[in-house]
Order: structure tokens, then sequence, then C-alpha cells
């Protein structure tokens, strides 16, 4: 083979090109940077996510307390995706859901890549009477093992570096926190600890509930209120500075409570779901 040395310097060129080049999530001077995903209003109090899923893009209904990733039944048609097994989950309420899930699915938003997951198939029906519904849902398991900010009023979804998440949460207000894996592991769901007088509740936060916040009945009166179902409002503090300012729904449930957006939207809220962690603060005005 003869020697060519105008290709050992095209190859000389391409290689420190490929060892100097800088990955778009990297800064300039070496630091990785905060990685932001924008959210779309959804309804009056909701959010969906543009998705990416096996080259296929959906929005997908922003859901904190969904429990597992899920692909609309028309979205999931011409997925590429082995369907088995079964995974067996419970809602707020006690109603139970089974159906196949699909393993190890990565998902993209914005070009940023999500935590592979376990999806399963949803049927939104007319849970959204007078709207589109959405091509899925998107839950917390696509941010296991990671650090995220959510800001309403920017509307953004924010994940953290170590650094960011260092800097942001210097100044807000941290609450208990516990993360919870349903469905044989394979769902991923998120409580605040939440004191009263005879001991600790745990309220999961539920970005997917627009209109109250829903507290079992055997905790009602813990929060100040009554035992009709609907009519109330919810005022506690849940922290130092923390505030929960909602309708409220008193009813029977197989959880102590359920804060939604009426609470959530309020806030600033960065979770570290490697470590379980919370945070909450209010936003800055723009």
């Amino acid at each position: 083979m003869n020697f060519n040395p105008n290709r050992l310097l095209t190859f000389f060129i391409l290689f420190i090109s490929m060892m100097t080049a800088v990955p778009p999530e990297v800064s300039a001077g070496g630091k990785a940077k905060p990685q932001v995903i924008k959210l779309q209003r959804y309804r009056k109090a909701l959010w969906t996510m543009s998705v990416t899923v096996k080259g296929k893009t959906g929005d997908f209904l922003f859901d904190t307390g969904g429990g597992v990733t899920l692909l609309g039944q028309d979205f999931a048609k011409d997925i590429d995706c082995k369907f088995w097994g079964r995974s067996t989950g419970y809602n707020m309420f006690g109603k139970r859901g089974d159906g196949p899930f699909c393993e190890n699915v990565q998902l993209t938003a914005g070009g940023i890549p999500f935590t592979p997951v376990n999806v399963g198939k949803i049927n939104f029906g007319e849970m959204f009477p007078g709207s589109k519904a959405p091509d899925g849902l998107l839950s917390l398991d696509a941010f296991d093992g990671k650090a995220i900010t959510i800001d309403q009023q920017a509307a953004t979804v924010t994940v953290e570096t170590p650094a960011s998440l260092a800097a942001r949460t210097k100044r807000m207000t941290e609450l208990p926190f516990r993360i919870s894996r349903e469905c044989s592991g394979r769902c991923f769901s998120v409580f605040v600890g939440v004191p009263v007088s005879d001991g600790m509740t745990w309220l999961t936060l539920d970005s997917g509930a627009g209109g109250v916040s829903i507290i079992s009945k055997e905790y009602a009166p813990y929060f100040g209120l009554g035992t009709e179902e609907r009519g109330q409002r919810l005022k506690f503090n849940i922290g130092p500075g923390i505030t929960v300012d909602s309708p409220a729904m008193v009813t029977e449930m197989i959880m102590d409570g359920n804060l939604g957006q009426p609470f959530m939207s309020q806030y600033v809220i960065t979770m570290d779901l490697a470590h379980g962690r919370v945070w909450f603060a209010k936003p800055v005005a723009l």
C-alpha cells in the first residue's frame, strides 16, 4: 500500500476535532450545564412536553403523579416496541390497572435523553373532553437518578448538574421527601412529608391533578377539613414559608393525600431523584 501524506494529515485533523469537540451540554469552560426542557400549556392548568420515542414525536402530558410513563394507544401503533408481561398498579383511589410493558425505552425531549423507562399503554378516552388527547403520559420514572427543577412560571423543567443543584438549592426550603416504587418496582412516585399533630403524613406531588388538593378522610381533621367531599378549602403550612392554599376534596384514598396543581404551580420545586430530597421556593417575578 502506498503511503499518502495527505490522507494521514486528514485523519490527524479529524482525530483532533473529535477529541476537542464540546458537546452541547458542556460549556466552553468544560463544565456541564443544566439542560432546560420547555413545557407547553395544556387546557387551563396542565402541561405537555414534546417527547420523541424511537423517532416519533408527540405531546405528552407531564404528570409527576403518574407513576409510570405511558404511550397513547394511537401513538404506540407504529412504535417498534415489544409489549409483554404485566404491570399492576393502583391509582390514588384504589382503582386497579393492569397491562403489558415494553422495557428500556429511550425517550428524548429537545435532544435531551431521559432515563430509559419501561413504558405501558393508555387509552385517555373521554378524560379531556373538548381537547385533543395527549399522545402519552410522561412520569417521573423518566427522570430517575437525575435532579430536576420544575418552574411553571417559566414553563420549564431543568435537568440539573451537581453544581447547579447546589447553587439553586442554597436559598430554597427543604422538606421531608420519599420515593416510592410500586408496580413490581417499575413505577416511580414521590411524596412530601407534612407534619400534623399526631405524626407525619405523606402527600404525593401530582402535576397531573389540575383542580384540587385531595386529602384522605382519615386525615381531614388534621388539616382543618370537615367530612364533606367537596366545597372546602385547604389552607395549611407544610413547611417554613411553604403554604398550601387550594380547593380541597375529602374522600376515600389509598394514600394520605395529593397536592396537585393549585399548590405546585405556586412554587419552584427542585427534586433530587437520585438521593431523595426536595426543595421549594417562590418563583422570581418575570
